[in-house]
């Protein structure tokens, strides 16, 4: 009797430590991660936020698919695109296109989240140029081609040695000659590029600084027939396609301020902080490593 009593007492006094372990584990984890730098770890804006295309390697089938980590939308593979290591790319891994035929062409939602009234917008990413092709080249394009009638793209023509944010809307659209940064898109540099419209003014961002502000006063940008390519017009003409690489695409349903886009040229993912409402997702999808 008194064995087993013995016996009892070491369980309970096992089990009771292991629970103490465990909680005290799980307070230092939770102190030494609050302990670090602020700028150790900085998460995007989520406020707005619509899709957010990570490419790192567990979101990604590289002959099928890259998914938007955020709202579940995914963009399909057209050609033969790369994923490249993360010791080519910005932020974890990256998408490596050859200027030829790789695209990726987004799959809209049912209700959609792409086409859609867009009153205000914002696109962003992170962008490696490696060569010029002497023609227009769509980086991110959110469009109704072929009609043409409404357009916001993140893109450059070295055909004509500029690069910018054009919008089409409401009739009016982005004068190229006054509009665009009027030189070629820097090659082999890592570049963040940010462009918002507000359905009356459209602001052009390189690596946090402001480029271009202009007004265009074309009013929301239509639903219907709105499509999104990535590295090429969104109905995959082979003809605006990029040669190099693109990271960390978001897109937004409002402007981003000048502050909140230094912000995200700063970040590595989304929040991770306990408090975030997206713990659960972002927490297995940060991507931490730069370069």
């Amino acid at each position: 009797m008194c064995v087993k009593n013995s016996v009892r007492s070491q369980r309970r006094y096992f089990a009771k430590n292991a629970q103490i372990f465990t909680i005290t584990f799980l307070m230092l984890a939770l102190l030494v991660w609050n302990a670090q730098p602020a700028d150790a770890l900085v998460g995007a804006v989520e406020n707005g936020l619509v899709a957010y295309w990570s490419f790192n390697k567990d979101t990604v089938k590289i002959k099928s698919e890259a998914a938007d980590v955020l709202s579940g939308l995914v963009a399909n593979v057209h050609g033969d695109p790369e994923l490249a290591p993360a010791s080519d790319c910005k932020v974890g891994e990256c998408i490596l296109f050859d200027g030829s035929v790789d695209r990726l062409l987004v799959e809209d939602s049912n209700p959609p989240k792409i086409d859609r009234d867009w009153d205000e917008i914002t696109l962003e990413c992170w962008v490696y140029i490696t060569a010029l092709d002497d023609s227009w080249n769509r980086i991110i394009s959110l469009d109704d081609m072929p009609t043409n009638s409404a357009v916001v793209s993140l893109y450059y023509d070295d055909d004509d040695n500029q690069h910018g944010f054009f919008v089409r809307a409401g009739g009016q659209s982005t004068q190229a000659a006054k509009d665009n940064v009027l030189e070629d898109i820097p090659l082999e540099q890592w570049l963040h590029l940010v462009g918002t419209y507000d359905g009356a003014t459209v602001h052009y961002y390189v690596n946090g600084k402001q480029e271009k502000r202009y007004a265009m006063k074309g009013g929301k940008i239509p639903k219907g027939g709105l499509l999104l390519g990535i590295g090429d017009r969104s109905d995959g003409c082979d003809c605006d396609t990029i040669q190099g690489y693109i990271d960390e695409f978001r897109i937004y349903d409002r402007v981003l301020s000048a502050a909140e886009v230094q912000n995200n040229m700063d970040a590595t993912g989304l929040d991770v902080s306990p408090s975030a409402n997206h713990l659960s997702v972002t927490w297995g999808h940060i991507k931490a490593r730069r370069r």
